[in-house]
């Protein structure tokens, strides 16, 4: 090879090289952070309805319940395993327009892989990168005792280690201010018998954050030669009905 073509096929490696490295670098793949954003100041604003059943007293066989939640990303700081986290404080109110009472405050780590949310000093794995679906995961592995809501009537079929599954992405949201025609649902539980209920599963937006929560714990007696079976709510005998909804978000 004479100094010509010495010269010409260096020239074609650089170029080559500098190609390949200008499109590795243009690559962007959505690993889906955006879904769980966590920006001090950035706040959600919840309508928060439940029905709370107890025939301990047939009087008030179900209560119902209303109020607003308002939860705000607040300053950083480093857990005890020395991982940045944010605290999250949370407000209640009986009514929009009134003032907010702070509650309580949970706290969350996001990383590259996933979010833990710490609420009532309970883990929980609420997502994992990239948001995929079908993806699925342990996210209750952290929750080495059981809380004290599952402790009701009957409880030897429950199951607290659910296995959280993203069964939608980019479906639409619209509730209150809130549209979004990007959200994913987890599926987290969803578990049912003749005695019992357990179904929960929450859905987040891109940019926003959780948006939507449904809670279910019911004990019921279900006569199981009806056709068709009657409706859990209207047969619940104790246990709990949660639906948490966004209605507003912002940053403050």
């Amino acid at each position: 090879m004479n100094a010509v073509s010495k010269i010409i096929f260096f020239v074609t490696i650089v170029l080559f090289a500098a190609s390949c490295k200008k499109e590795t670098e243009t690559v962007d793949f959505d690993l889906g952070y955006n879904y769980f954003p966590d920006d001090s100041g950035s706040y959600v604003i919840y309508k928060v309805d439940s029905v709370l059943y107890n025939n301990f007293n047939p009087a008030q066989l179900k209560r119902y319940s209303s109020y607003y939640l308002k939860e705000i990303v607040n300053e950083q700081f480093v857990d005890n395993l020395g991982r940045t986290g944010k605290r999250v404080e949370r407000y209640t109110s009986d009514s929009l327009g009134k003032p907010w009472s702070l509650y309580n405050v949970w706290y969350i780590v996001k990383t590259k892989t996933n979010v833990e949310k710490v609420e009532d000093n309970i883990r929980y794995i609420k997502l994992t990168f990239p948001v995929i679906e079908n993806n699925s995961w342990r996210g209750n592995k952290y929750v080495d005792v059981k809380p004290s809501f599952i402790n009701l009537r009957f409880n030897s079929t429950y199951s607290f280690d659910w296995i959280y599954n993203v069964t939608e992405v980019n479906k639409n949201y619209n509730f209150g201010e809130i549209n979004s025609d990007s959200t994913i649902t987890v599926l987290q539980a969803a578990d049912s018998s003749l005695i019992q209920k357990v179904y929960s599963y929450e859905k987040y937006a891109r940019n926003i954050g959780l948006v939507y929560k449904e809670f279910w714990r019911l004990d019921a007696q279900i006569n199981p030669d009806s056709i068709p079976q009657q409706n859990y709510e209207n047969k619940t005998v104790f246990g709990f009905l949660v639906r948490q909804q966004a209605i507003e978000f912002g940053k403050e």
